[in-house]
């Protein structure tokens, strides 16, 4: 019995260590970032951050080569950003959040499991505990990163978070009329 004890008190504190780093620190590549006002874009290829401002309707290519103007990521972020916040007519004065880039659906699988989520692996999802929205390039389109961003602006606004399917009526009314 006493033995028994003392496996899970070791498990448990086992857990609450692995749980307590954020994940960005337990990913072994080294990563770039971006500034815009709202967030902090990270990525570990050049390639990455290219496709991903092209999927969400910018544009990275001009007379001198790829992703020549830094700005066009960060102004696209920015435009998105202000969107969301204007559909759900919310504006949090202390919203920051990351935005992680990984290439391909094994990549995203592998951050989803380290979150101890399951069922399918989403194009991009949001954590609260992280503030961070991570991102499959591959597959992201500007709605579902628009989609992504109303979780974190609802968990941003309010002091305590709306249950979360409250914030998915939210997130999907965004989705309805953000280009409205």
């Amino acid at each position: 019995m006493k033995r028994s004890i003392l496996l899970i008190a070791t498990i448990i504190s086992w857990c609450a260590v692995y749980l307590s780093v954020p994940l960005p620190a337990i990913a072994q590549e080294e990563r770039n970032a971006r500034e815009s006002n709202c967030c902090t874009i990270q990525y570990s290829n050049d390639a990455y951050l290219h496709t991903f401002t092209l999927r969400i309707g910018g544009f990275t290519y001009t007379s001198r080569g790829l992703d020549d103007n830094p700005s066009n990521v960060r102004t696209r972020i920015d435009e998105i950003m202000e969107r969301v916040q204007a559909t759900l007519d919310m504006y949090p004065s202390d919203l920051h959040i990351s935005i992680l880039l990984y290439p391909d659906h094994q990549s995203m699988e592998k951050i989803y499991r380290r979150f101890t989520l399951t069922g399918n692996t989403p194009l991009a999802f949001y954590s609260n505990k992280t503030k961070s929205i991570y991102v499959n390039v591959a597959g992201i389109t500007g709605g579902v990163l628009a989609h992504e961003m109303a979780h974190a602006v609802i968990n941003f606004y309010f002091e305590v978070p709306p249950p979360a399917k409250m914030q998915e009526i939210l997130a999907q009314y965004v989705d309805l009329h953000i280009w409205d």
